[in-house]
């Protein structure tokens, strides 16, 4: 399934999810992060993206915006360590 950069994802049809700034009628209400760590970069992007949405939905908020990546390699286990921050966002 591919993520969209701005809009309504299309299995979850209300949560928010951007790589932008925070939409117009809504408000950052704090900053959210996860991390995840494996040898396929892109699974692990994809894992990432489901836990910042799965915290959404924990938090009850609309979704999350201003989406960044951060990743290291950790060459004693040899995988990838991938960090990712984002504004969760609720309307106002």
């Amino acid at each position: 399934m591919m993520m969209p950069l701005f809009g309504k994802s299309d299995d979850k049809p209300k949560l928010i999810e951007t790589v932008g700034p925070v939409p117009e009628g809504y408000h950052s209400d704090g900053i959210i992060q996860t991390s995840v760590s494996g040898q396929d970069e892109i699974s692990s992007q994809s894992k990432t993206l489901k836990n910042l949405a799965n915290i959404c939905k924990a938090a009850n908020a609309s979704g999350f915006a201003n989406y960044r990546l951060s990743t290291h390699f950790n060459s004693g286990v040899k995988e990838d360590v991938i960090f990712a921050y984002a504004d969760i966002i609720r309307a106002n």
